[in-house]
C-alpha cells in the first residue's frame, strides 16, 4: 500500500500528460508528454495512460520527453480540447437497456432524505452528549462541594 501511495505521489509530483488529437479521417494521435527528470531517474515503476473510449481508432502514439509540449503540438492539443467530443458507441441490447433503465431510476431517487435525517440525528446526538457532559460536570462539582462541607459521609 505504501508503494502504491508513493507511486501516485511520484506521478503527481512529476509531469506526465496525455492528450488525444482526433484527425479528420476518423482516427487520431494519442500524445504523451513525460518530463526529462522522470526518465533520468530510471524509476522502477511502470507508467501507463489509458486511451479514452471515445477516441475511435488511434493511428499512432507519440511520446515527447520535455518540460512542455512543442509549440505545434501544443496548438493541436488546444484546438482538440475546444472541439466537442463524440460519445463512445455502445452496443444496445435488451439486457443493457434494462440495466440502463434501472440505473436511471436509481440515479433519479437520490437518498437526500436519508442523508439529511442522518445528519439531524448526528447533531441531536452530539447536542445531547454535550448537555449530559455539562450536567455531569455540575453534579460532580456539587458532590465535591458537599464532601468538603461534610454534608456527605464518605
Amino acid at each position: 500500500m505504501v508503494e502504491f501511495v508513493l507511486a501516485v505521489a511520484t506521478l503527481l509530483a512529476t509531469g506526465i500528460e496525455a492528450a488525444y488529437v482526433p484527425t479528420d479521417d476518423g482516427g487520431g494521435d494519442y500524445l504523451v508528454r513525460v518530463e526529462p527528470d522522470l526518465v533520468k531517474s530510471a524509476s522502477p515503476y511502470q507508467f501507463s495512460s489509458d486511451v479514452p473510449a471515445d477516441s475511435g481508432t488511434v493511428r499512432r502514439v507519440r511520446i515527447f520527453v520535455g518540460d512542455n509540449w512543442p509549440p505545434a503540438v501544443e496548438r493541436a492539443v488546444i484546438e482538440a480540447s475546444r472541439k466537442p467530443r463524440k460519445a463512445a458507441p455502445v452496443a444496445v441490447t435488451s439486457a443493457r437497456l434494462a440495466d440502463t433503465a434501472a440505473g436511471v431510476a436509481e440515479h433519479a431517487s437520490k437518498p437526500w432524505g436519508w442523508l439529511i435525517g442522518s445528519l439531524i440525528a448526528l447533531f441531536l446526538s452530539l447536542g445531547a452528549n454535550a448537555y449530559l457532559s455539562m450536567l455531569l460536570g455540575q453534579m460532580r462539582q456539587r458532590y465535591l462541594r458537599d464532601v468538603q462541607q461534610g454534608i456527605v459521609q464518605v
